[in-house]
This record gives structure tokens, sequence and C-alpha cells, in this order.
């Protein structure tokens, strides 16, 4: 078996995760964290709904592929490949996708939640 670098990574060999919860519509995502950030390569299906929410991190979305109808505090707008939300701290927002996408969030600091989802994920790969 190859050993693992520290500094280069692949997207598809990062553990993935389930971002809601949700079987049918699973928002799935593979996860990096570093010291300071956390970096998810996000994709949606069709019909995904990722509910309104907040945290303390701070969010950049980037999408890639696709569109989602996006809320982010008092405003309402259609992303798609090539446009940017910031996410400030606190800030309720969520979306939900007709088409399907694909997307970057980075969380800095890193988001507990999803770390907690990580360190599960890791658990289960063996890889703590």
């Amino acid at each position: 078996m190859a050993k693992k670098s520290k500094y280069f990574h692949s997207i598809k060999d990062l553990p993935q995760v389930n971002l809601t919860g949700d079987k049918k519509l699973p928002s799935m995502a593979n996860l990096l964290l570093t010291d300071k950030v956390l970096v998810s390569f996000i994709e949606n299906p069709p019909g995904c709904v990722f509910p309104i929410h907040h945290h303390e991190c701070e969010q950049i979305l980037i999408m890639l592929e696709g569109e989602e109808e996006h809320v982010c505090g008092e405003e309402k707008f259609t992303m798609k490949a090539g446009d940017i939300c910031v996410h400030p701290s606190n800030v309720p927002h969520g979306g939900q996708t007709k088409t399907g996408f694909k997307g970057i969030d980075i969380f800095c600091p890193p988001r507990e939640d999803h770390v907690a989802l990580l360190k599960a994920r890791l658990k289960e790969m063996g890889e703590e």
C-alpha cells in the first residue's frame, strides 16, 4: 500500500459524508480538514434541499456546476456555475436545487458538526 502524503490529496479519495442525513436525496461531500479550514467538495442531486441553518464559522460557497435557489440572510437568489456566496458568521442560509449542483464550501474556522461527521466516517473506515 502506498504511503499517504500529508500535502497531496485527490478529491475522490477524501472521506465522503452525508451532510443532511437525508437518505433519499443526500447532500454528499468529500471533506478535507486542516488546522484552520474545512473544505467541502459538495454534490447535491436534483431535488435536494439543504435546510435553512446557521453556524459560528464563516462559509464561502463556490458553485461549479448546476444551479441552486439560495437564501442568505434576507436575500434570495439563483446561484449558477461561477457564482460565489459569502455567508457571514451566524447568518441563516440554505437552499434547494432542481438541477443538482457541484460546489466547494470553505469553512473558517472548521464547522464543528461537519468535523464530527468526518471523524465518525474516518472511524468507520478504520482511519481515525
